[in-house]
């Protein structure tokens, strides 16, 4: 479900994946402006077998501070306390509606890092619930 909630924040904000939008992973071919989309650590508070909370951490680069702090609100305002995404499965994954997103905290400047680009970042929770039935298999249960 990671690469559906990428094409959501793409279609959202209109940064283009694997351009401004990098996913995962920081391309070497990364301009200067980037946005990364990537999944992070932490726990489950319960288990459920057909619902996940995805951590997912925005990360935004540029040369200048604002540019950064322009991308990284316009990722929070496009998905903060939103509720009800319906992400088709891509590639045979199975569909998922996200139940809710929340930021854990506005974006937060962290700095420069070692190419002297400011970068700002934002954790996310996606409380998502399987949107697919499972085929109905007579004589089961």
């Amino acid at each position: 479900m990671f690469k559906e909630i990428c094409t959501l924040i793409s279609g959202l904000t209109g940064f283009a994946l694997d351009v401004k939008l990098q996913v995962g992973h920081l391309l070497q071919s990364a301009p200067e402006r980037y946005v990364l989309v990537q999944e992070t650590g932490g726990e489950a508070n319960f288990y459920c077998p057909d619902m996940v909370d995805m951590l997912i951490q925005v990360l935004c680069h540029s040369e200048t501070y604002f540019e950064a702090r322009e991308d990284a609100y316009a990722v929070f305002e496009a998905i903060h306390g939103t509720s009800g995404w319906n992400l088709p499965g891509i590639g045979g994954n199975p569909d998922y509606l996200a139940m809710t997103v929340e930021a854990l905290a506005v974006p937060q400047y962290l700095g420069v890092d070692d190419n002297r680009r400011h970068t700002f970042s934002t954790n996310y929770i996606w409380r998502m619930e399987e949107g697919s039935c499972k085929e109905f298999i007579s004589g089961s249960p």
